[in-house]
């Protein structure tokens, strides 16, 4: 599912598009320390993942396949680094049954086949702490120095946030625990923080050196002080945003994890705490969802690095109810797996309804929430009839949650994709426009990362109604991709344009324009100098 037709839609915007012109400039320029976007240096993030992508991209093309490859292998290694560091600290079972859920989480489901860098920062980052926390607990010293490694590649993809996170992580776990603390403080962190700005700091040193204070300002201050301590933009989510993003991204495993976390407050109360393998990943569920809670920039995938604790701990109880069904330190999590069943029939009925009276789909599509509320009511009358602990691995479950991901390509991915209009638009300039002609975008917002990607070539961004008529003013042809009401608005100010070409098509890329009850329309039009 992470493979399947990965190259088959269009990019979505805003983000895709922007890291692959990035990437794409970058094996163009041959300059292979500094970003560029619209042939102009851009400091959005480290130089890391868009050196990975440039690989494919170069090999391959300059596709979408060829721009979504490294993400979805950085979701796999991510899968495998799960399984690994379950297996080696739980148990063969808690490894397999947490790799699988990982593997059908929505987040990775949707971020591997999504062409930015999460997927790799999650797995260089979860990679190191992984290594670094085996190394504590098995007592493998070796290995906290690849996990230094790992932890600065996370530095050069998304920046010192990655220090940031892993150091919150084991400072808590050290605060949270006796062991915890004897355990890890027996490593060589200093050392090992020195290995990490050894590997990483060159980077943003040279970069430093080289544009001063425009990387300064627009990396150090934009990207990260600003955009964690002030508030750049409006209508951001309230507090509790990641803990819904969770409960949902979760789904039907939400009350599994939150039965086990009631028996862990009840072990630990009853002075038997939960084991130190617990504790350091319970540490890094609240240090990830911690940290952006109290930023006052949010974006959903921004915790996506909680996945894999999250299903680790969720993969433990699961084997805990099963070696031991009936013992009271496991009551919280039994009664989650009770809810297994039910949860999987509501997300089903959910599905079902919105297929059926508000999404404009195939029929076909019925067999997913169908699916969905056979296998819910089977496992329910399983756990609930004769329940004596459940089967080794939830294959049932699975199997819904993995047909459930397969209509989404099959069926609700061509959907949106007939409605993406952007991509048609600047394949129409490239087509007409001369190498002289100028090409423009007048307040197209998110869509211009597209239409820049897709007409290749470097494009004016148009923001402000005078920036756009003094464009308009000057000699030369040119072609300007605009929303039709910007046009209309200019055209009733007595400024000369044409219409040459025209698409209607999606407003924004959300599941509301399949409803049955269209939301309008919107119409995009490239205008051009009228005679």
């Amino acid at each position: 599912m992470l493979f399947w037709r990965l190259g088959v839609p269009t990019f979505w915007d805003p983000d895709e598009a922007h890291y692959a012109e990035t990437t794409r400039e970058l094996i163009r320029t041959g300059d292979w320390a500094t970003p560029y976007y619209n042939e102009q240096p851009f400091f959005d993030k480290p130089i890391l993942f868009h050196l990975l992508q440039a690989v494919p991209m170069a090999s391959l093309g300059s596709t979408e396949l060829a721009a979504r490859l490294v993400p979805a292998l950085a979701a796999l290694a991510l899968v495998g680094i799960t399984a690994w560091l379950g297996a080696t600290l739980a148990g063969a079972d808690v490894g397999v049954v947490a790799a699988l859920l990982l593997a059908v989480s929505p987040g990775l489901f949707a971020l591997a086949r999504y062409a930015i860098l999460d997927t790799v920062f999650t797995a260089f980052l979860f990679g190191g702490a992984s290594l670094v926390t085996v190394s504590a607990l098995a007592d493998r010293r070796r290995l906290q120095w690849a996990g230094y490694v790992a932890i600065a590649l996370a530095v050069l993809t998304k920046g010192p946030l990655a220090i940031a996170l892993c150091g919150l992580a084991f400072l808590l776990a050290i605060a949270m625990s006796g062991d915890a603390r004897r355990r890890l403080l027996r490593l060589h962190w200093i050392a090992g923080l020195l290995l990490v700005v050894a590997i990483a700091a060159p980077w943003f040193l040279s970069m430093w050196h080289r544009w001063d204070r425009a990387f300064v300002e627009g990396y150090v201050l934009n990207e990260n002080l600003r955009l964690f301590g002030t508030s750049m933009y409006a209508r951001q989510p309230g507090f509790w945003f990641y803990f819904q993003i969770l409960a949902a991204g979760l789904l039907p495993w939400t009350a599994l994890l939150v039965g086990r976390v009631y028996d862990d407050v009840r072990r630990t109360i009853r002075r038997n705490p939960p084991d130190t393998f617990e504790v350091l990943l319970l540490a890094w569920t609240i240090a990830v969802v911690g940290f952006f809670t109290l930023s006052k920039f949010k974006l959903d995938h921004y915790v996506f690095p909680a996945a894999p604790p999250l299903c680790l701990l969720c993969a433990r109880a699961w084997a805990d109810v099963r070696a031991r069904p009936l013992d009271p330190l496991n009551a919280g999590a039994r009664v989650g797996l009770h809810l297994l069943g039910p949860l999987l029939v509501a997300v089903g009925a959910g599905g079902g309804y919105f297929l059926i009276v508000r999404l404009e789909l195939p029929f076909a599509a019925i067999v997913v929430p169908l699916v969905l509320i056979l296998s819910g009511a089977w496992i329910t009358v399983r756990q609930n009839l004769w329940f004596n602990g459940p089967p080794r691995i939830p294959w049932m479950t699975l199997a819904a949650i993995t047909v459930t991901y397969a209509g989404i390509v099959l069926w609700v991915t061509p959907a949106l994709e007939q409605r993406k209009v952007v991509p048609d638009l600047a394949r129409w300039v490239v087509a007409r426009a001369s190498t002289t002609d100028r090409v423009a975008t007048y307040r197209l917002n998110r869509w211009n990362t597209a239409f820049r990607f897709y007409v290749d070539r470097h494009t004016v961004v148009l923001e402000s109604p005078e920036e756009a008529r003094e464009f308009f003013a000057r000699p030369g042809p040119f072609y300007c991709a605009m929303l039709a009401r910007a046009y209309d608005e200019f055209v009733a100010q007595g400024v000369p344009l044409r219409v040459v070409y025209a698409r209607e098509g999606i407003s924004a890329t959300s599941g509301r324009v399949l409803w049955r009850r269209h939301v309008p329309a919107t119409e995009f039009v490239i205008v051009t100098r009228a005679p």
